[in-house]
């Protein structure tokens, strides 16, 4: 019985762990995340034309998206 419990929380653990890895889009190259909380920014992240990413404050799913122009 306790070995059902175990592996029922495990399972659980996980599929909430999938769903909220889901629910944020990954930042690709050239892409500016702003995230909001309430409808105010609470966090940011940024992956410049050379691909290195930068960010800070919170990452939430209420995402807005906007695009750098990155030279060829």
């Amino acid at each position: 019985m306790r070995n059902k419990k175990l592996i029922a929380a495990l399972a659980l653990s996980l599929c909430a762990i999938a769903t909220a890895a889901w629910a944020v889009p990954p930042v690709y190259v050239g892409e500016v995340h702003e995230y909001y909380q309430n409808g105010q920014v609470v966090g940011w992240a940024q992956r410049d034309c050379r691909g290195r990413l930068t960010q800070g404050g919170i990452v939430t799913d209420e995402v807005g998206i906007s695009y750098l122009v990155c030279p060829n």
